[in-house]
């Protein structure tokens, strides 16, 4: 699996395998789309997503949001659909199961095979989560931080 750095600003961030973060950016971008939020360039976010969840970014994976994201209003409103996307997901309970993993859209024939085997434990993808929550509120130091996540195919 190809593993990438993700970073917000000053090269702070974490390593971590492109999939992973197509999973977190499908939760995250289904609470995004939603009209309570504003943004700028919320078009060009959700377009980037989109193009993320797809798996046009395989292969080199990068987290835009400091080109999109316009100012702290911004960045807090992108905290508080985090902390709702983490919620979400607690209330999933231990797993993702590997149903609702199928049924996520996305025309990535290796996400769909990737993830057709074993339900997806939610502890992993909630750290995913809390990182870039810490990362946007620029709590997050590390630069050379490897999240391991896991899950097995």
């Amino acid at each position: 699996m190809n593993a990438d750095f993700i970073d917000y600003k000053d090269d702070k961030g974490f390593y971590i395998s492109n999939i992973f973060m197509q999973l977190a950016i499908y939760f995250i971008n289904e609470e995004f789309k939603k009209d309570q939020y504003v943004f700028v360039n919320k078009n060009r976010i959700s377009r980037y997503h989109s193009s993320i969840i797809n798996g046009h970014e395989s292969g080199y994976f990068a987290l835009c949001w400091n080109l999109y994201i316009e100012n702290s209003s911004e960045e807090q409103t992108m905290v508080q659909i985090l902390q709702t996307v983490k919620a979400i997901i607690q209330n999933k309970g231990t797993y993702i199961s590997t149903a609702e993993l199928q049924a996520i859209p996305t025309t990535d024939k290796d996400f769909k095979l990737f993830f057709s085997r074993n339900p997806f434990p939610t502890a992993e993808l909630i750290k995913i989560i809390d990182a870039l929550i810490r990362m946007l509120q620029n709590t997050w130091d590390s630069t050379d931080y490897d999240m391991e996540i896991n899950y097995r195919y």
